[in-house]
């Protein structure tokens, strides 16, 4: 998809971070812009925003761990826009504590957003891309779907499955000559408020469980340096129009990491213990 002027772009968690600087990106690139968040205050500043500046703007209240809502948001953005071009299942959260001994409601939080957004995200909009010839997916997936990140089980599981549910899509749509085209995106260290994003606390009243052993604090410290020093999200804005306009899949914004999943993988292959 060369020319994005005119076309319509729908960015989940568009209010904060990547999903903020995607529908920046896309506004500068001409195109009619869809929010789609459950921080309505944050929409409504970024809408506020894009609108100023010419770009027409939608903006829709959309929990995406919820199939009903998903659909939902398609409907909307066919009766504003009666199409939908770029698709980024991009909302994301990580949960905090111990997994092994904290609520569940953790992992079905993240499971919910993570997994199930992308997955409803994609039966939604999929049909609505098949029919007018024309569409891509973005799915945000993370290095942490290609190289696991110790202490954070249910961001790893949610992110591999991301990246699997990509691939095989791509491979299926291909194999079966659709015009919809997929990427995975998988950013190392970004500067986004990812790392606080709790709304689950409020919303299932569940306190996570404490940190206490050493590891799992390094980590955590580690997590919160890696965030501090990350890339600019405008950045990985501009990585993945490049990839639509490429019709590449594979989106990694960070050089130094790329060999990260290969030694993975060549420890697999000489079955080998992970390190």
């Amino acid at each position: 998809m060369q020319d994005l002027s005119g076309k319509v772009a729908v960015v989940t968690g568009g209010a904060n971070g990547i999903g903020r600087a995607l529908a920046r990106r896309f506004a500068s690139e001409g195109m009619h812009v869809v929010l789609a968040d459950l921080d309505e205050v944050g929409m409504r500043v970024v809408e506020a925003e894009l609108s100023e500046q010419g770009t027409q703007v939608l903006a829709v209240r959309c929990d995406t761990s919820q199939e009903a809502s998903v659909h939902e948001l398609a409907e909307a953005t066919l009766q504003r826009f009666g199409a939908a071009h770029v698709l980024c299942n991009n909302a994301g959260v990580v949960g905090k504590g111990d997994p092994w001994t904290g609520p569940m409601s953790t992992w079905e939080w993240v499971v919910g957003v993570n997994l199930y957004g992308v997955i409803h995200g994609i039966r939604a909009f999929l049909p609505i891309m098949q029919a007018q010839g024309e569409g891509h997916i973005v799915n945000t997936a993370s290095m942490a779907g290609l190289v696991a990140l110790p202490g954070a089980a249910p961001y790893n599981v949610t992110k591999s499955a991301v990246v699997a549910l990509s691939e095989g899509l791509f491979i299926e749509l291909k194999a079966g000559g659709s015009p919809v085209r997929v990427s995975a995106l998988c950013p190392g260290f970004v500067k986004t408020g990812l790392a606080d994003n709790q709304p689950w606390l409020d919303r299932h009243g569940d306190e996570p469980a404490p940190t206490t052993d050493q590891f799992r604090q390094m980590i955590d410290e580690f997590m919160r340096d890696g965030v501090e020093a990350g890339i600019d999200p405008a950045a990985v804005a501009d990585e993945v129009v490049a990839a639509i306009r490429e019709e590449r899949f594979w989106i990694l914004t960070h050089d130094d990491m790329r060999q990260m999943p290969v030694e993975r993988m060549m420890r697999a292959a000489a079955q080998e213990n992970p390190a």
